[in-house]
């Protein structure tokens, strides 16, 4: 028979045992593979010590995309109220973008933004951000990359209502479509301008050997205006076909208006035709 003192000390030996046991099991269950768990290194990956590494670095002045830039304004009447421009612009000149439609510079001469492609003394390309303001209220705001509108674009209201918003990519809108004769996509084939799911802008098409195929203009999903077509070898314009001025015009027919050939020589004008048989 086992006296009082010996059965004591069997149960607190049972529990002892019962309690290391369950522990032991508790832990290898949070360290055993595949169970969900915080571990050691995602854990100290939260914390990080302070060094003079994550202190942010203060934007040069004036600088927009890697380049020094100068500060420029115009102010114009419209109506009763008068409207401002803020803007920035560059003196260095790089070449442009010949296929881009819309250039945008500084005419120090004229004192006011102007779009053009050619390139003079007294214009200078808009490089940085840009803010209209009709007194206090701003209607226009974006940026430029060397002339070229680029990123988000946002038309305003004077009740700063949201009026419209343009996505660019260093001029072209930004959901532009463009394809390639080569894998490594160098040789441009076709450019579709895209703007709100429709075609909008200039297209250009090219020949395998990079010389200009077809250029036109597109509105609304519409071609308008004159779209030229260019032979393959010399580059020289083939013919130029006549779309309406303005889209939606049922009752346009597209017409051949010139063609040359592949020396230059005209060989059809559409207008003298008409003058000759009339």
């Amino acid at each position: 028979m086992f006296t009082m003192q010996t059965k004591i000390f069997f149960i607190f030996f049972f529990i002892l045992i019962t309690t290391v046991s369950k522990g032991q099991n508790i832990n290898s269950n949070i360290f055993k593979i595949g169970t969900d768990s915080i571990s050691s290194r995602n854990l100290l990956a939260t914390f990080k010590r302070d060094s003079m590494d994550d202190v942010p670095k203060k934007q040069k002045k004036n600088f927009y995309f890697g380049k020094k830039t100068k500060k420029g304004f115009t102010k114009s009447n419209n109506g009763q109220r008068i409207l401002y421009e803020n803007f920035h612009y560059v003196k260095d000149i790089e070449s442009i973008d010949s296929y881009v439609r819309d250039v945008y510079w500084f005419s120090k001469k004229k004192k006011k933004i102007i779009k053009t492609k050619r390139i003079t003394k007294d214009n200078f390309l808009l490089h940085g951000t840009y803010v209209k303001k009709i007194g206090d209220n701003i209607i226009e705001k974006g940026s430029f990359i060397n002339g070229l509108k680029h990123g988000r674009w946002t038309r305003l209201s004077r009740s700063n209502i949201l009026q419209d918003k343009e996505e660019y990519f260093l001029g072209w809108p930004k959901y532009s479509k463009k394809s390639f004769w080569d894998y490594s996509k160098k040789k441009l084939k076709e450019i579709i301008p895209i703007q709100y799911g429709e075609k909008d802008g200039y297209y250009y098409a090219f020949h395998k050997n990079g010389n200009l195929a077809v250029k036109g203009e597109y509105l609304f999903d519409e071609k308008i205006g004159i779209w030229s077509e260019y032979f393959s070898d010399k580059g020289k314009k083939k013919r130029e076909i006549s779309f309406p001025k303005e889209p939606f015009e049922e009752n346009y027919l597209p017409v051949i208006t010139k063609e040359w050939n592949i020396n230059g020589k005209l060989i059809y004008n559409r207008q003298s035709f008409l003058k000759r048989i009339n």
